[in-house]
């Protein structure tokens, strides 16, 4: 019984000694695709299959065709060089980016950040975020791709509708991969005084790399 012990606390320790100390900005090329399932974890529900493509990428910015099979709907996409919201089409336009990842990153790294989101599409919508973000380390998660050792970042902050004067507070998680060069899960959650709001969140299905 002892060795099963032993033998299991080898394994962990040997999983933890291979995660890396520093993880770089992934390096993305055009072709390099990702489709996920978005999850409604209030319900349960999901709403079908999300892929996403890159059509361009440099040292600054990456675009991406979100395309959604269901309704054939193309949307164009642009993020910045750490994979931090920009342009996410219907989402809406961020100002300056999303400040979700921080490159190089390492397991207890700190940052703040704060930005405003407009949806253009639906008149004055217009949200203010300030959030508080870390790097919390290394875990195993399981998605329907499979089963992979990723990077958990935490977002936590405050959020403010700048048009309505409604504000709460706002949770955003990503579980990070470097083989894959992007997230295998992330969610999102908002609450106020009355409540959790809204809980979603998108799991990764399949991806190519070029």
């Amino acid at each position: 019984m002892r060795w099963l012990v032993a033998l299991a606390f080898f394994i962990v320790t040997l999983c933890h000694a291979a995660d890396p100390e520093v993880v770089p900005r992934p390096q993305v090329k055009p072709g390099d695709s990702w489709g996920y399932r978005r999850i409604d974890y209030n319900t349960g529900q999901q709403s079908g299959r999300i892929q996403f493509e890159v059509t361009f990428a440099n040292e600054h910015v990456i675009q991406l065709v979100q395309r959604s099979p269901k309704n054939e709907e193309e949307i164009d996409v642009t993020m910045s060089a750490e994979w931090n919201q920009i342009n996410s089409g219907n989402s809406g336009v961020f100002t300056p980016h999303s400040g979700m990842l921080k490159f190089p990153l390492r397991v207890g790294d700190f940052w703040t950040s704060s930005y405003d989101v407009k949806f253009p599409r639906q008149g004055d919508f217009e949200v203010k975020h300030d959030r508080k973000v870390r790097a919390v380390g290394w875990e195993e998660i399981e998605v329907p791709a499979g089963r992979f050792r990723a990077l958990k970042v935490v977002s936590e902050g405050t959020f403010q509708r700048l048009d309505k004067g409604v504000s709460g507070t706002v949770t955003e998680v990503v579980w990070y991969v470097p083989q894959v060069r992007r997230f295998v899960k992330w969610t999102f959650e908002n609450a106020n005084a009355r409540g959790r709001l809204q809980w979603w969140g998108f799991e990764l299905l399949d991806y190519k790399l070029q």
